[in-house]
């Protein structure tokens, strides 16, 4: 007992037990239960089941050189899918656990690497963007924290542009937007190499050759499967809108107010302190001689969001940019001791603004969540329970407008006979977005299930229409797209069934 005492000690103590470490993993914890019961009570709405059926029903080089064009996304989150599906055979109810996955590995990356002070990182994880939007809602968004933090801790990494690259790459195939990010994130990285490019050695030299290559060929490749064609529905829709009356063009909304609504949205949820947010920490990164990898990237995001397309989801994609590119701005140890008390005022008032921003989007994150408890996110599992219990979907049923592939999921087959497919095909002709009144009369089914996000023009249209042709409303699914402490939009199905005497 004495020797083994004796050559513990020689060894030298055991590494003691860093509770600072042990605190990180308890508040993973705290955040894994805290998506895993919010994802409990979510109920999946069309656009997670949108690419859960074109992954179930499409093989792969169908969905990346022919479906991902009417996407409009690129196919990393469709090719997860369809591996997770034809792989492991795993049910729709799988897909929430696919994105909280990734979700809490890009937690436990800001919770471990960030280089902020924990009681800033920490509750950043329960912010609105990390606990919620992009983890509970099945997404290819749910990839994008782990994937823009990995690319800031490789930042710094001249001699091995190899390993931000790759992480680039993985961008580029994740989304438009995480393209965007990935293309701001290697300039701002090049431009840190060409100041050091005379250090490096000609490996490393011929490694960002290599690199640059890679990056240029995987955006002409995404140029290439993405270009959308006259039939995609968005640019057909485009062309309408521009043709259409001054009165129909002043419902859409404008360049000022989809910027003023991004911006409110990625920040402080209030335009004025949100523009007044973000242009203090652009200042400051200015003065840390870092800028191009915040400001370049937010700016970005911001104006593709509002010159060419944009939705709330969105909004977290610039929350991140802003996240990452302080990460990479942030002072490390070496430099903070060579800090004058100047230095030290200017981070200690950029964490106030980051806690100012963390305390307002933790009151959205706990509002969301406590309405994820109380309402339905979306109306398509009470439409798929009464639909199963009458069984309609033994006979032939009818289908409108795209919120319907959110029952679509739950089958495994297409049970809508006017769709020629499960999943929604965004080109022309878009078969299920009007009522084909001569296809109703000759196929005659029994059930006919309307989506709509506006149940009151639903109402004064919709239901006329049906209910004058021998339809009855015998079932409502109500459902709400919750965004923040709001609701974005409903989220709802009627559903008719034919008459007997008709």
């Amino acid at each position: 007992m004495a020797s083994a005492t004796q050559a513990m000690t020689k060894a030298g103590n055991p590494r003691k037990l860093d509770w600072w470490r042990v605190g990180d993993s308890v508040v993973l914890l705290a955040y894994a239960a805290v998506v895993l019961w919010t994802l409990r009570y979510h109920e999946k709405w069309a656009d997670e089941a949108q690419a859960w059926l074109i992954a179930r029903d499409l093989d792969l080089r169908t969905i990346w050189f022919h479906e991902l064009r009417y996407e409009g996304s690129p196919g990393l989150w469709h090719t997860i899918l369809w591996v997770a599906q034809h792989a492991f055979h795993a049910g729709y109810g799988a897909i929430g656990y696919i994105g909280a996955a990734f979700a809490m590995a890009g937690a436990a990356v800001l919770l471990f690497l960030a280089p902020f002070p924990r009681y800033v990182r920490w509750p950043l994880a329960f912010t609105y963007v990390m606990v919620y939007q992009y983890a509970v809602i099945a997404r290819p968004y749910t990839m994008l924290p782990l994937l823009a933090f990995c690319a800031a801790i490789c930042f710094r990494d001249l001699q091995h542009p190899r390993r931000i690259t790759s992480i680039l790459v993985m961008l580029c195939l994740l989304t438009v937007h995480g393209a965007i990010f990935a293309c701001c994130f290697g300039v701002a990285y090049l431009g840190q190499a060409i100041k050091e490019w005379r250090s490096f050695d000609g490996k490393t030299r011929s490694e960002y050759w290599i690199c640059g290559a890679s990056i240029v060929f995987v955006l002409l490749f995404l140029f290439v499967i993405l270009r959308p064609t006259p039939d995609v529905e968005e640019i057909a829709l485009k062309d309408e809108v521009a043709r259409a009356p001054a009165w129909v063009q002043a419902r859409f909304p404008t360049l000022g107010t989809k910027l003023e609504a991004v911006i409110s949205g990625a920040f402080l949820d209030w335009f004025v302190p949100s523009i007044v947010f973000w242009a203090v920490l652009s200042v400051w990164t200015v003065w840390r001689r870092r800028s191009l990898v915040f400001v370049l990237t937010t700016t970005s995001l911001i104006a593709f969001y509002g010159v060419v397309h944009g939705a709330a989801h969105h909004h977290g994609t610039v929350f991140l940019a802003a996240i990452t590119g302080l990460w990479v701005v942030w002072p490390n140890g070496e430099q903070a001791v060579e800090f004058q008390s100047v230095d030290r005022w200017e981070v200690a008032a950029v964490e106030g603004l980051l806690l100012i921003l963390i305390g307002i989007n933790i009151w959205d994150s706990v509002v969301v969540i406590q309405r994820e408890y109380l309402y339905p996110y979306c109306g398509s599992d009470d439409a798929v329970n009464y639909l199963r219990n009458v069984g309609a979907d033994q006979g032939p049923m009818f289908g409108l407008l795209f919120g319907v592939v959110a029952i679509q999921a739950h089958f495994d087959r297409n049970i809508f006979v006017n769709s020629p497919t499960s999943y929604f095909h965004h080109g022309l002709p878009l078969t299920t977005t009007t009522l084909d009144v001569e296809q109703l009369n000759r196929v005659k089914p029994e059930y006919v299930v309307a989506y709509s996000n506006d149940p009151k023009q639903m109402v004064a249209t919709g239901v006329p229409e049906l209910t004058t042709r021998g339809y009855e409303l015998v079932h409502f699914s109500d459902g709400y797209y919750l965004y923040k402490r709001s609701v974005f939009e409903r989220e709802v199905y009627f559903i008719f069934r034919r008459q007997l005497d008709q």
